[in-house]
């Protein structure tokens, strides 16, 4: 079966890995350099293609920048509508960012998002104007996620470990790394079940199933790179255990719906951190 796929946005880290994996399925994939805030070249571009499903990767990063967060809710409405005027399945990626500072260890798509920063609210707006305009979707939610390129909870502590810059990680924020390609393969079972037919609609939640707080993170990776002769000197690590005031204090994020749903079932990341790493490493001794 080969499929016409549209997906929004291929510059992002996200989006690469995407491009990535779809280049080896029986696909076509198309991803137009189109203003994708203007509502009308949107509809034009999907009525002139007819894809069989729109994966909207646009502005999906872990901090989105101030003009991205301006346009994730404009984008995601006129991709929305153009998709419900068409009849065409969209699969958007938002984040565990839209919860606020409620104390729980995991969040399910039954609970009431409040973000409490910009990113999350433009993340949930994004949610709201895609539920407001078509039926035939699926938000997927994803956790913290790690990987050898973007901007993410690995390379942020990768990079400030080989510049000796100062780090302060706080014991109180929990999360389940989740693999940027696991996050992708995620994307592409559920696209493949959709065009089997499958009419699981809605919100849906995706990350690993090993979870830990932000401190054991730093340290199992500081550990690793010791064990791997990578450590030049020890991390300036700073430990902190309060509550933060601007972020969910929990972004682990509760799977049972997506795994009813579609049968898919968290995989592991502590195997694939060694070889994220040295993909890293390899990608910066590239750049000099």
């Amino acid at each position: 079966m080969s499929l016409k796929i549209i997906v929004t946005d291929t510059q992002s880290a996200l989006g690469q890995a995407l491009e990535h994996d779809l280049e080896r399925e029986q696909c076509q994939m198309l991803s137009p350099k189109i203003q994708w805030d203007d509502a009308f070249a949107v509809r034009e571009y999907l009525t002139q293609h007819k894809p069989d499903v729109v994966i909207n990767t646009f502005g999906w990063e872990e901090a989105p920048s101030e003009s991205q967060q301006q346009l994730l809710p404009i984008v995601a409405g006129n991709i929305a509508n153009a998709c419900a005027s068409l009849g065409v399945p969209l699969v958007h990626f938002s984040s565990y960012q839209v919860f606020g500072l409620d104390n729980k260890s995991s969040h399910s798509e039954k609970d009431i998002p409040a973000p409490v920063n910009s990113a999350g609210k433009a993340f949930f707006a994004a949610e709201q104007a895609i539920e407001h305009s078509t039926t035939r979707f699926i938000i997927l939610r994803l956790g913290w996620i790690i990987g050898s390129i973007g901007d993410n909870h690995l390379t942020r502590l990768l990079t400030a470990i080989q510049t000796k810059q100062p780090i302060t990680l706080n014991t109180r924020l929990r999360g389940a790394p989740t693999l940027l390609s696991d996050a992708v393969r995620v994307c592409i079972a559920l696209v493949k079940q959709i065009a089997c037919g499958a009419e699981n609609w809605g919100i849906m939640h995706y990350c690993s199933g090993d979870a830990l707080n932000e401190a054991e993170f730093g340290e199992q990776l500081v550990q690793l790179l010791a064990q791997q002769h990578l450590l030049n000197q020890d991390a300036n690590f700073t430990l902190i255990d309060t509550a933060p005031s601007n972020e969910p204090m929990s972004a682990v994020l509760g799977c049972r719906h997506i795994r009813d749903a579609f049968g898919i079932q968290a995989r592991p990341w502590r195997p694939s951190l060694l070889p994220l790493v040295k993909q890293w490493f390899h990608s910066q001794s590239l750049k000099q």
